[in-house]
């Protein structure tokens, strides 16, 4: 097993060396942002359209994001260095959070109309993104100051 400040920390559940969770992690990112970019839409056009967009995106990105969080689990659970390291739990635990807030948003969106985005499903929108992306800075810093779930190609 790697030390803790090893630049070699590879995943569990990889495939060609590219790590599971990274791979399905960059489809919900861009759900939610873009379910956040059509709240707004709807909020400035009141056009049904956009209220079923962010509904879609918001289900898509729940649905990838759920397999995301358990390949991710994979390798922050089996193995303790992961769990050892400063951002690990913040960056677990934000991710659940993500998920919630998507989850609960989502409901939100299945009312009828205006009251589905406003006020509480723009908030909720606008929530979700704001933890994801605490939560993106600390999963990237996991990444860069730590080595994990990458390789070295010496």
């Amino acid at each position: 097993m790697p030390s803790l400040h090893a630049p070699y920390r590879p995943s569990n559940a990889a495939i060609a060396g590219h790590t599971i969770h990274r791979l399905l992690a960059s489809f919900p990112i861009a759900c939610f942002t873009l379910a956040l970019a059509t709240d707004i839409a709807y909020w400035r056009t009141s056009n049904l359209m956009w209220l079923e967009f962010s509904a879609w995106l918001l289900l898509a990105g729940i649905t990838v994001g759920v397999a995301a969080a358990l390949f991710g689990a994979v390798s922050f659970l089996v193995r303790f260095g992961a769990r050892a390291v400063r951002f690990a739990w913040p960056a677990a635990i934000g991710t659940l959070v993500v998920l919630i807030l998507a989850f609960f948003n989502n409901l939100v969106h299945t009312a009828d109309g205006w009251t589905a985005v406003m006020p509480w499903g723009l908030t909720l929108s606008a929530l979700t993104v704001l933890v994801m992306l605490v939560t993106l800075w600390l999963s990237v810093s996991l990444v860069h100051a730590h080595g994990m779930g990458v390789r070295n190609h010496d």
